[in-house]
């Protein structure tokens, strides 16, 4: 009998780091805990113990949960009755049976969402959840965050994988073997990381991996975290040919594969596009692929952390749907939390509290540098949790109809790039164009990325509207004083609405005024190119191609002269004599 109590334990014990290791720390607890009870497991203490330590994991998955009380005490004996001597299934079904009596029980869903858990049921767990929401949102609000918030944990564990918000996307791509000198040649902005290699193996890796940049690495010196490249995707070489993307962020993948099919000149076909849930300690990957310019001040260093965390979770998270806020954005729910929607607030505030979990992690200070979550509490209209931690007047975190009330011509100086900058990051134009015109009409100096947010405002709405000449005048007003990365994204819009527009001959001038020697040179030729395709203009195309093969790498040219082929101008007709 001993050695079955000993044999039980130790099946329990190894369930439970079965369930961890799936990213189900609630079921993993539970099974320790039932492995104390069978004979005071040692093991089973130590590894609640080390769960509770980890750094690497929000306090949800980290919590002790416990069944709640019937909120009506005439239940209680029906309860009593239910659930007299039930093992853990039991509990779950005696739970479903009193919910199923009265729908309107929001504690028997709670405890059956609970148990549902505790046995690794993390899909069935979060209907439950869902149907505590939809009843307490209105009258017990604290109730229904809490259920909302242990569904975001839920979501994010094994068995649930089709309801989780945060993946990592992935793409293969078929083709011929990869010169790892011509892909740097070709894309300037992809850098060769050390390749990941299992201690103690001293041979050389069979792949090579890289990780592409949004932008180059700006040189050190005062420096926005707006201005900081993060991360298109990790790319891994394969020596049998081919290679591999991956990335947190579906729209960045995306990008990527289609500059690489582009160049390679092989079919969208040849690409297999995966999703995953990512586990649990690394749910907020995305925030972590910003990258730092070498040598920077450890202080400086920092600050430009705490600053790119504020902008990615204020202008960026803000506008990606989640499947826990019903398919909608943040930006939306918070919208709908505004115009008296109990349930929106409470998924909202659930996913907001959660994410703060994640930036509490000892593991993750580094990066967040105590960013206060509270700015993003604001952001989205919710209430704050420290009145003191954000100016209630700072318009840099102000929700989307506050912004929308502001009048541009009383704001001073200061609250106006405030203000720019603020809807800038909302992408919500109808806010943002009125503050934008006045800010270029103030002539008034702003950073890179601000400048291109106001002026793409501008843009969108007058193209909108059939209005090139002002999409125009608002791009040369602010290429003024613009920094040169900054002024050659307005140079490439500019060139973009010239050709739309049917002005071939500027467009084609605004181009060739900003390609130079070096790859960058190459691949505004060869996209320009394209673009002036695209609109009919092959003359003025033509001009364009010859520059990209002239001054493109390996891979550019060969576009090029594909293009210059299908157009019958390759090859060159011979000289003559």
């Amino acid at each position: 009998m001993v050695q079955d109590f000993a044999d039980r334990s130790s099946e329990l014990v190894r369930e439970g780091w079965d369930h961890l290791r799936a990213g189900r720390p609630i079921a993993a607890r539970a099974c320790w805990q039932r492995a104390i009870q069978v004979d005071g497991s040692a093991a089973a203490s130590k590894a609640i113990e080390r769960l509770e330590r980890s750094g690497d994991l929000p306090a949800s998955a980290r919590a002790r949960y416990r069944l709640r009380a019937p909120a009506d005490p005439s239940r209680r004996s029906a309860w009593d009755d239910r659930l007299g001597g039930t093992d853990l299934d039991g509990m779950a079904d005696a739970f479903g049976r009193l919910a199923a009596d009265d729908p309107t029980d929001a504690s028997a869903w709670y405890n059956r969402a609970v148990v549902l858990a505790w046995l690794g049921s993390n899909r069935e767990a979060i209907s439950a959840l869902d149907r505590v929401v939809a009843i307490e949102a209105a009258t017990a609000p604290d109730h229904a965050v809490e259920a909302a918030t242990l569904a975001e944990l839920l979501r994010a564990g094994g068995g649930a994988e089709t309801l989780a918000d945060d993946l990592r996307f992935s793409c293969t791509i078929d083709g011929p073997t990869i010169d790892p000198d011509v892909l740097l040649a070709e894309f300037p902005t992809i850098r060769k990381i050390e390749t990941p290699q299992a201690p103690g193996l001293d041979a050389a890796p069979e792949v090579q991996v890289f990780e592409w940049l949004d932008r180059l690495l700006p040189e050190a010196g005062t420096l926005a975290a707006t201005a900081l490249p993060v991360v298109l995707a990790s790319l891994v070489i394969r020596p049998t040919g081919g290679l591999r993307l991956s990335s947190p962020r579906a729209e960045t993948i995306e990008e990527a594969e289609e500059a690489l099919l582009g160049r390679l000149g092989i079919g969208a076909e040849s690409a297999r596009r995966e999703a995953a849930p990512l586990p649990l300690p690394f749910l907020d990957a995305d925030v972590w692929t910003v990258r730092m310019t070498p040598g920077l001040d450890p202080a400086h260093a920092d600050a430009l952390r705490r600053d790119w965390v504020e902008h990615y979770y204020e202008d960026l998270w803000v506008r990606r749907p989640r499947q826990s806020l019903g398919g909608r954005t943040p930006l939306d729910t918070a919208e709908a939390a505004h115009r008296g929607d109990p349930e929106a607030r409470a998924r909202l505030t659930a996913v907001v509290a959660f994410r703060e979990q994640l930036g509490q992690r000892p593991s993750a200070r580094v990066l967040y540098q105590g960013y206060p979550f509270d700015r993003l509490r604001r952001r989205l209209g919710l209430a704050a949790d420290d009145p003191d931690a954000v100016d209630p007047s700072d318009l840099s975190c102000a929700p989307a109809w506050e912004l929308a009330a502001l009048d541009p011509g009383s704001l001073d100086d200061h609250r106006l790039r405030d203000a720019v900058a603020s809807a800038a990051g909302l992408r919500l134009d109808a806010i943002t164009a009125p503050l934008a015109d006045e800010l270029l009409r103030r002539g008034l100096p702003t950073e890179g990325s601000i400048r291109i947010g106001a002026v793409g405002a501008i843009v969108r709405r007058a193209m909108a509207a059939d209005d090139a000449d002002k999409a125009l005048v608002a791009i040369d007003q602010a290429r003024t004083s613009a920094d040169p990365a900054t002024a050659e994204i307005l140079g490439v819009w500019r060139a973009e609405i010239l050709s739309r527009s049917g002005r071939p001959d500027e467009a084609l001038a605004t181009y060739q005024t900003m390609i130079s020697a070096d790859p960058r040179g190459a691949a505004i030729a060869l996209e320009g190119g394209e673009t002036l395709l695209d609109n009919g203009q092959a003359d003025q195309a033509l001009r364009l191609l010859h520059v990209a093969r002239y001054l493109g790498g390996e891979w550019t040219v060969r576009r090029a002269i594909r293009w210059l082929s299908d157009l019958g101008d390759w090859p060159p007709p011979p000289s003559s004599s």
